[in-house]
This record gives structure tokens, sequence and C-alpha cells, in this order.
């Protein structure tokens, strides 16, 4: 009897020995550490140039170059044949259809996408539905709100080292629209008149 409850107790320490060495294992990081990189990611962006794809609810493609100068302010220029833009600044969204129509103009006031990319960006500001890791990717589900079911983003990134990957946003119609980016590298500084809603 006295050898089984031997056995039984060495058998603990070892499994406490295992589950201690492995939350100290070098290069461990945190959900909390994470999140803490992700906006330090964001402040540290500055101006930026990339390319992006995006796929809408029906898997509609389309494809281009977007600018962001890390305040907030983005640019997206579709590639042909499509000629829309779309410029998210100073809390609105516009949108054209092709380079000589009339732009049209939404409030991002209960929107996830205030801010993002910016150095004013605040996970605290926004309430955080989820965080999943997947290996070497992990994903956090933004809301403006906790009982908000509309006008989510969903942020996925590297892990442990933050770098944008992409974003899927339900809107408030509750569609959703998946935006992959690639290439990201810092250029000159954007002049504020880039990002102006004409």
């Amino acid at each position: 009897m006295n050898t089984i409850k031997t056995c039984l107790i060495i058998l603990v320490i070892l499994i406490s020995l295992a589950t201690n060495s492995q939350s100290k294992e070098p290069g461990h990081t945190s959900d909390d550490d994470w999140l803490i990189s992700l906006e330090e990611y964001f402040f540290n962006l500055g101006d930026v140039k990339g390319e992006f794809t995006q796929i809408d609810q029906i898997g509609n493609i389309t494809k281009g170059t977007f600018y962001s100068n890390g305040r907030g302010s983005i640019k997206f220029e579709y590639s042909s044949p499509s000629e829309m833009i779309i410029i998210i600044n100073k809390g609105m969204f516009s949108i054209k259809e092709r380079k000589d129509s009339k732009a049209n103009y939404y409030s991002l006031e209960d929107s996830p996408l205030a801010n993002l990319l910016s150095k004013d960006l605040k996970l605290d500001n926004f309430h955080i539905n989820s965080l999943e890791v997947e290996g070497r990717v992990a994903t956090i589900e933004l809301r403006t709100n906790e009982n908000s079911l509309r006008n989510s983003i969903f942020i996925t990134a590297d892990h442990p080292r933050p770098v944008l990957r992409q974003w899927k946003i339900i809107d408030a119609q509750k569609k959703e629209t998946t935006v992959f980016f690639s290439k990201i590298k810092s250029i000159d500084s954007i002049l504020d008149s880039f990002f102006e809603i004409k």
C-alpha cells in the first residue's frame, strides 16, 4: 500500500513539474501580452503601402493597393477593371464606384473601423468578444459594445509577433467582407490631402 501511495505522490510531482515547465517555456506569449503587442504594432506602423485582396459575402474577388498614414486614415484603390475608391478618414467612410462618380458617405460612429491602423487604437475602447490562437496566427473579434451582434471586425495577425494578415468585417446589414493584406511596407510620409473625401 505504501509503495502505491509513494508512486502516486511521485506521479503528481512529475505532472506538476511538467506543467510548470510548459507555462514558463521560452517564447510563450500570454493573450494579454499579444494584445499589448498588437496595440504597439499599430502604434508603430506609420505611413505604409501594401496590396489587398477582398472577398465579399457572395464570393466576388477584387484586388488593389491600400495606403495608411498610421493616424487612422486609410485609402483603398481597386485595380482594373474596378475603379472603386474607398477612404476611411476622420470618422467617415467614403466610397466611389468610379473615379469620376459622386462619393457616398457613411459615419463610422458605431463601427470598429474607426481608428483602425492608428496610433489612437485602444483595444480598451472596444469589447473583445473573442481571441483565438491557432499555430502561428491569432484572430481577435472586436465589437463596439458587448451586446452588438453587428459591426464586428475580426483581425488576424501573426503570433506571437503581430503582423497584419487580414480582417473580416460584419456590417450593420450583417454582410461579411474579408480583406487579405500582403506586401506591407513603410513609405515616405503621405500628405493629409491624399485622404481627403471628395
